[in-house]
């Protein structure tokens, strides 16, 4: 469990239609400290429960109702609120790379592929929420940095601009 994360005010919401998956997820959160957890299977509803108060962690699954995964995402990124840069972990059952870029392309912070262990969920969770990548705000995207790896030496120009 991380230790350095102060989360017993935060919120957490878990959109996922799979109701024995939310209790498992609900479970391991509440052990980690959350405060306050939200589980919905809609995306309606999800929306609903962001308003509410600052969330700091978002669990979507990528085929939620009406629009999960990649849209709820950008959804999120889109906010103008603290919201724009919770932690979002976007599941899915089949991954592919077309879903996984998608994700990714959104502004997700971590893919967890299901089924899952708790070892997968504690990395993935403890990643997005103690080693964020750099948030980016740019007209063409906005949320966590898409580079996953930093080269050595860059010998071309830099195309990223402050």
């Amino acid at each position: 469990m991380p230790s350095a994360l102060k989360l017993d005010h935060a919120q957490a919401l878990i959109a996922h239609p799979n109701h024995q998956l939310t209790r498992y997820i609900r479970q391991y959160l509440q052990d980690m400290g959350f405060g306050k957890i939200i589980a919905t299977n809609h995306s309606r509803e999800a929306v609903k429960s962001l308003s509410n108060n600052f969330t700091k962690l978002v669990l979507v699954d990528y085929d939620l109702l009406e629009f999960g995964g990649p849209d709820f995402v950008k959804f999120i990124r889109l906010c103008d609120a603290p919201l724009q840069e919770a932690a979002v972990c976007v599941t899915m059952t089949k991954p592919s790379l077309e879903k996984v870029l998608a994700s990714r392309d959104a502004g997700a912070n971590e893919v967890i592929a299901l089924p899952l262990t708790q070892a997968t969920l504690s990395k993935k969770i403890i990643n997005a929420l103690e080693n964020p990548a750099p948030f980016i705000r740019h007209p063409a995207y906005t949320g966590p940095c898409r580079r996953r790896s930093t080269l050595a030496e860059w010998g071309d120009i830099e195309r990223r601009k402050d």
